[in-house]
């Protein structure tokens, strides 16, 4: 061979070696994105910070283990403050970022909305913080996923325990589909367990402030208890007056649906004028990878407003793990494949004291429920422990069946 020939051929490899570099270069420049479209303003904004805390949590987690097929996993944040501005920027998304899949907070309002933009997109989405029974009824499809408990299973959880503390019932609603689907719930199950008379019904419109006529309503219909179906802010506000009013001290209140980030804002003295509450996480829940999860949460949030893990973060931090390990599972982010690897799978560390399904009849995430009352302050070991368990409800227990479910997304 020539010199010339020798010092070509010498070019040519090096060049083949220069471009295996530079393509191993790009794919691990190449993230795998996500979506997450979280409440950052209006009734809900304070659960985007707990859910944005769970969500960098299970990103960080999966990119310290070596990331997913290969790839570090990027999150691509923006608000959700409503449907319309929820679909638009998922749009956006869509288009601009490549995103493999997403996750929205938001409210059961946002939550239909991109449920019915996955459907037309094809592409997943998991609600991450909302509660309406329509997410797994008349808005599921294959596309979409309900992380947390509807409100069906809620109702079977907390109402048998609430049956207990009168005869007589006033329910508080939050005038849009949560609320209304809530309380229609709840009649249900008072209605199989008898015993309770219903007095009233309050309906509340969202962004309330001002709960004083209907604490006056309250008083003058003078129920055993009332069951407070209002979330968010409004929540806080109606708290806060209860405590002013002094209601909670002739009447039992019952939520039961109760965030984490209610109980903090009003501190742990004022929490007390709840008398029973349904909570779908805290850390003192009796499964063996609670306190191992909020640790972790501590030493990533040292300073982080709330001290310890809520039901947000949580379920965010589930569905982002979960979707990405079944991504891993795939080994793919084709859609079709993502689902199947969803689908039927038992997540045996739940953070709960029983594994989790994801059922794929109705995509709906079927795992525990918690009843708690409000611990006495002085009894409190550290700041967030704030709850004393009642019962645990066996996910299997209070889901509704499969049979129940009209919808069959395998044909859509």
């Amino acid at each position: 061979m020539t010199l010339t020939g020798k010092i070509s051929r010498r070019l040519v490899l090096a060049a083949g070696a220069a471009l295996v570099v530079t393509a191993a270069h790009a794919q691990v420049l190449d993230p795998l994105k996500f979506g997450a479209l979280l409440p950052l303003s209006g009734n809900y904004g304070f659960l985007g910070v707990s859910e944005r805390m769970g969500i960098d949590l299970a990103v960080s987690e999966i990119n310290d283990a070596g990331g997913v097929l290969g790839r570090k996993v990027e999150v691509v944040y923006e608000d959700s403050g409503t449907p319309a501005q929820a679909t638009r920027k998922a749009t956006q998304m869509l288009e601009r970022d490549k995103v493999a899949f997403f996750v929205n907070g938001g409210g059961s309002a946002v939550s239909a909305a991109m449920f019915e933009f996955a459907q037309r997109n094809k592409v997943i989405d998991l609600a991450i913080d909302p509660n309406a029974e329509e997410l797994v009824t008349t808005k599921a499809n294959r596309y979409s996923f309900l992380v947390p408990a509807p409100s069906s299973m809620i109702a079977n959880a907390v109402m048998p325990e609430a049956a207990k503390l009168g005869k007589t019932v006033l329910f508080l609603t939050h005038d849009y589909s949560f609320g209304h689907a809530q309380t229609a719930e709840q009649r249900r199950v008072l209605k199989e367990v008898g015993g309770v008379k219903e007095v009233g019904e309050i309906k509340v419109p969202l962004n309330t402030r001002d709960f004083s006529s209907q604490i006056i309503a309250i008083r003058n219909a003078k129920p055993d208890m009332v069951v407070v179906n209002v979330a968010g802010v409004d929540a806080t506000a109606l708290f806060e007056q209860i405590w002013e009013f002094e209601l909670f001290k002739n009447t039992k209140i019952v939520v039961p649906l109760l965030d984490f980030e209610d109980s903090w804002a009003i501190g742990p003295e004022k929490n007390r004028l709840i008398s029973l509450a349904g909570v779908e996480w805290h850390d003192t829940v009796p499964a063996k990878d609670a306190q191992a999860f909020k640790a972790r949460y501590q030493k990533a949030y040292p300073k982080a407003q709330y001290p310890v893990p809520t039901t947000n973060s949580v379920n965010a931090y589930l569905a982002v793990r979960e979707t990405l390990r079944a991504i891993q599972r795939a080994g793919s982010t084709d859609t079709d494949k993502i689902i199947a690897a969803l689908e039927n799978h038992e997540v045996k560390d739940s953070l709960k004291p029983n594994p989790m399904l994801i059922r794929a009849k109705d995509h709906q995430w079927v795992q525990d429920f918690f009843v708690f009352r409000m611990k006495d302050p002085k009894t409190s070991a550290e700041p967030g422990d704030i709850y004393d368990l009642v019962s645990v409800a066996k996910g299997t227990d209070i889901v509704v069946p499969e049979a129940e479910r009209k919808a069959d997304l395998a044909t859509q």
